[in-house]
């Protein structure tokens, strides 16, 4: 008899181990539909009832490399004119690896345009050998040009890059701490995805839309003072466009709303 049960036992685990590992594949299937080359998403930045910026988030390319995929995306932000103490004119770029699981940044390039010159911060991240590569010029004058070390298996995000990274985690109602490098130093935002779904308006749709809501907590100063807890709002189906966000930055809480989008295949 001990033996029978010991065998409806094991039989039990690997079956619950069968269902497990065809959902991880299902997330998989779904997760690799988010990245699509050739996507372009447009943000209006909302400050009260004034229109006060635009943000434009292009998918420009990809390439193989080894099992590996790179992804590129190029962002920009801009204020709009005759706007009060908001004077804005950024692109930022960035190259992610994607193995199928994990998203990660290999170079990252962030560009601040203004009248009397600009100021340009690059980053190359070298995993081999644990390090980073920043180059700071600002006006034509390289303020930094080194070498900083971080600790071994850490793979980093950008600002640019955690916009897809946060898409990709939204298939699991998990709380993430995800290593950032920011400010030309290591630092972590924090996020969870709720399992309840929020009907939100999209003004592209001019209707509700379900969509999953993340909540968290950025812990290092971003573009525009961008820091501390924020909140988003993805769409619910497997391309997880993010539809709408609120955060924090220098003149107080700004929403940002999806209102222009170009990708195959989607709604």
């Amino acid at each position: 008899m001990k033996s029978i049960n010991s065998f409806r036992l094991i039989k039990s685990f690997i079956i619950i181990i069968f269902i497990l590992s065809l959902l991880k594949i299902n997330s998989g299937i779904a997760q690799s539909k988010v990245l699509q080359v050739g996507e372009e998403l447009n943000y209006s930045v909302n400050y009260g009832f004034i229109e006060i910026g635009k943000v434009n988030i292009k998918m420009t390319g990809n390439w193989k490399e080894g099992k590996n995929e790179i992804y590129t995306s190029v962002c920009s932000m801009k204020s709009n004119k005759g706007i009060p103490f908001v004077e804005l004119n950024s692109i930022f770029e960035t190259d992610m690896v994607y193995d199928g699981n994990e998203l990660y940044t290999v170079r990252f390039k962030a560009t601040e345009i203004k009248e009397e010159g600009n100021l340009i911060i690059e980053y190359k991240f070298h995993y081999d050998s644990n390090y980073v590569y920043v180059l700071k010029e600002n006006l034509g004058i390289r303020e930094i040009d080194r070498n900083i070390p971080f600790n071994q298996n850490v793979k980093f995000q950008d600002g640019l890059s955690l916009f897809y990274k946060s898409r990709l985690n939204s298939f699991s109602q998990e709380n993430f701490m995800i290593p950032v490098f920011m400010n030309e130093s290591e630092t972590t935002v924090n996020y969870y995805f709720t399992s309840k779904k929020d009907e939100i308006f999209v003004p592209v749709f001019d209707r509700d839309l379900q969509s999953f809501r993340c909540n968290g907590m950025a812990n290092f100063e971003g573009v525009f003072g961008l820091s501390g807890e924020f909140a988003g709002w993805f769409s619910d189906d497997d391309a997880r466009v993010p539809l709408k966000s609120q955060m924090n930055v220098i003149i107080g809480s700004v929403t940002l709303e999806l209102n222009g989008y170009k990708r195959s295949g989607w709604r």
